[in-house]
């Protein structure tokens, strides 16, 4: 006779798993996603993500590669003809060179970053982190074990060397750059970069590059990678890009990690054992987006441009409110401080950060932002112009409207 248990056994989670903080984006497009299917209608800004599917010829080549039997393991680093085809697109794009093993074909640029993260640090390691980021930077070193040191940019979003000295001050393996930057749209000038990409080979600190948003800049601003504006970085630098944001492929889950070539080995023998390969039909998509997805991709830069304009010159036009102008990725980040403290009269609720004015604006306008907390500054909030211009118009009406009836 089988024996029953009389009470449930105590759950202990790991305290990496216990510590770790949810993604506040992925947590508001739940809430979004449960209120639209209960026939509530949102204006969503929340998206991290093109509303655009991706070039034909991606989807074409996807469904071919389904007929051909190739969903099968691939080599853990990737196909060689995506590596070699990754390395020549990198250089081409930024201008840096790498030879195909170098190159390691990840399950999206998050899981790049997460095993470079494996790969560099040890536990207890700090890495330095320009605020406001994206959410995850912060529980991806939690989760290696390092300590995330937190250096707030300035109001122009650029991090500055002096902070980043100060912060290192006890020791730093790894500085985590962004640009152009989630949240910011900030993208940095080469300047700034060779300071910063001086003083972190000067440091012996190691570069952990974002790139994922290159391809995404408005209005004439030039992209320059931080391991091309330092000499002798290449060799100290990690590069991120992938295909998710440029070409409209969040779902395919393709990355690319680019680096010296012990450790881009390492990081595929990290790979091998958490994932074994990444997807072989997304494999071949992206192979066909960087080869012949250019044109698409610049129409939906063109797009993403005009929307760009379109968000700026509405924001500006509301008195009190402070935005940096987004020059790439498809974000803007406006800061409330001359907000806080006032009450907003439809709901009663007195405006003390960024997240309380996310809440009013869901509430009251079903309109749905992120609040800034989750990327660093609790006085701001991110919105995403990754939606209609129909869309925007309509929500950052609704946002003027609250914003100027607060008391």
């Amino acid at each position: 006779m089988p024996i029953v248990p009389t009470h449930a056994p105590s759950l202990r989670l790991a305290r990496r798993a216990a510590a770790l903080q949810p993604s506040a984006t992925l947590a508001m497009v739940g809430r979004v996603r449960k209120l639209q299917a209960q026939g509530v209608e949102i204006l969503n800004l929340t998206a991290g993500e093109p509303d655009f599917t991706p070039p034909p010829v991606v989807e074409e080549s996807g469904i071919q590669a389904i007929r051909q039997g190739k969903g099968r393991y691939t080599a853990a680093a990737g196909t060689p003809e995506l590596r070699a085809a990754a390395a020549q697109w990198i250089q081409a794009e930024v201008g840096l060179p790498y030879s195909p093993d170098e190159v390691v074909v990840t399950p999206g640029a998050k899981l790049a970053i997460s095993q470079a993260l494996l790969a560099l640090v040890d536990p207890g390691e700090r890495v330095v982190i320009p605020i406001p980021s994206w959410n995850s930077y912060v529980e991806m070193v939690r989760l290696c074990e390092g300590e995330p040191v937190l250096v707030p940019c300035g109001p122009d979003g650029y991090p500055q060397v002096e902070a980043l000295e100060a912060a290192s001050q006890d020791g730093a393996v790894a500085l985590l750059l962004n640009t152009p930057c989630n949240p910011t749209g900030a993208v940095y000038p080469e300047s700034l970069l060779r300071e910063i990409g001086a003083w972190a080979l000067e440091r012996e600190i190691w570069v952990i590059s974002d790139e994922i948003y290159a391809a995404l800049t408005y209005d004439g601003t030039r992209h320059v990678s931080p391991l091309r504006a330092a000499p002798g970085l290449r060799e100290q630098g990690v590069w991120i890009g992938g295909v998710s944001k440029a070409y409209s492929m969040t779902g395919w889950r393709i990355g690319f990690l680019a680096a010296p070539r012990p450790l881009a080995t390492a990081v595929a023998d990290i790979q091998s054992q958490l994932v074994s390969s990444p997807n072989g039909i997304s494999q071949v998509a992206a192979l066909e987006a960087i080869r012949q997805g250019g044109a698409d991709r610049e129409r939906m830069r063109q797009s993403f441009e005009r929307r760009a304009r379109l968000v700026v010159a509405a924001l500006k036009a509301i008195p009190g409110l402070e935005c940096p102008v987004p020059r790439g990725a498809f974000y803007a980040f406006p800061r409330l401080r001359n907000f806080l403290g006032k009450t907003d009269p439809a709901t009663g609720r007195t405006i003390r950060s960024g997240d309380d004015f996310v809440e009013v604006l869901l509430e009251a306008d079903r309109v749905a932002t992120v609040g800034g907390s989750a990327f660093g500054d609790p006085q701001a909030f991110r919105l995403s112009f990754a939606a209609s211009e129909d869309t925007l118009h309509e929500a950052l009406r609704r946002l003027a409207a609250r914003l100027q009836a607060l008391r």
